[in-house]
């Protein structure tokens, strides 16, 4: 009986060796080229059709080795979506916190992981990502946080509300862009901090507040399809006035709530155009073995034994 727990023991460290070797890899490879959002945005106005996808995800806090290590292996299930040429994807879109703390540091690692990707990625801004007046490093890695651009028969818009709120010349900015989607078939909005949180239980509540409901208001007026956020680290969706609002915030940083049943589990969105219909699904990711035995199995004890008692 020994014998075989110690199999067991040498079996399960040997695994978490081999899960932790790509995030070193990773620090001490090469940095690559930068490339800015607008570098993406001249990527895709050549692209012809109305059937393609796109890929969402959101909290990756690059420059954490935790956070690193399960980017790396989403971004693995992330690069095989093109196999047998199902479906054309067309980029990525991070929904904000590509930093963990906003150094260099964390930017040259975004800047590593982004380049992993085989698709082009689109940054948000979030909170983390201008920590400490690191805003010039957002413009250096990945250029303007307020943009918009069509793809196909879409149209989306970028918005920075990293400090909690939208202001009159966003609001401005925001609705002059709905006015120039109207000519396409699907319009979506990405920005970091959600207008709504449908997760009950949440200490973020955004709807208390004036912009949120003003924002939301104008979502319904010009009949967006799909608001993709962050900023907390779950899978949650909601419908208000004919919009879905998604959180997608499972792109790599460490999930502190909810329990996985709620959806605090690692994932990104692969969101589907199929001419005049749009549907998705989540790809939920285990993390690295190393960093299961590290942290999530207790955390699943945790919410097991909240349940019970």
């Amino acid at each position: 009986m020994k014998k075989s727990i110690k199999i067991i023991i040498a079996v399960i460290m040997a695994a978490c060796l081999v899960s932790f070797l790509p995030v070193v890899g990773l620090y001490i490879s090469k940095a690559p080229l930068a490339y800015t959002n607008a570098d993406v945005v001249n990527k895709l106005q050549d692209n012809k059709g109305e059937y393609f996808g796109f890929i969402i995800l959101g909290d990756n806090h690059a420059g954490f080795i935790m956070d690193d290590s399960a980017a790396l292996k989403i971004i693995k299930s992330m690069n095989r979506e093109t196999r047998f040429k199902k479906l054309p994807i067309d980029f990525a879109a991070v929904a904000g916190d590509v930093a963990f703390k906003g150094s260099r540091w964390d930017y040259i690692i975004y800047n590593k992981l982004r380049a992993l990707i085989r698709y082009p990625v689109i940054s948000a801004m979030g909170n983390h990502d201008d920590a400490k007046g690191s805003y010039r490093l957002f413009r250096k890695y990945a250029g303007k946080d307020e943009f918009a651009f069509s793809d196909r028969n879409s149209y989306f818009i970028i918005t920075n509300n990293i400090n909690g709120t939208v202001s009159e010349e966003q609001f401005a900015f925001l609705e002059a862009e709905l006015v120039k989607s109207l000519s396409y078939k699907h319009r979506f909005v990405i920005m970091h901090k959600p207008p709504m949180s449908p997760y009950q239980q949440s200490w973020y509540r955004p709807e208390v507040v004036p912009w949120s409901y003003r924002f939301m208001k104008l979502c319904e007026k010009y009949k967006v399809d799909i608001v993709f956020s962050g900023h907390e680290h779950m899978f949650r969706e909601g419908e208000l006035g004919g919009v879905k609002y998604i959180t997608s915030g499972g792109g790599g940083g460490v999930i502190l709530h909810p329990s996985g049943d709620a959806g605090g589990f690692l994932h990104y969105l692969v969101v589907r155009v199929k001419g005049d219909y749009v549907d998705y699904e989540i790809r939920k990711i285990s993390p690295p073995v190393w960093e299961y035995f590290a942290y999530y199995l207790w955390k699943d004890l945790f919410y097991f034994l909240k349940g019970i008692f």
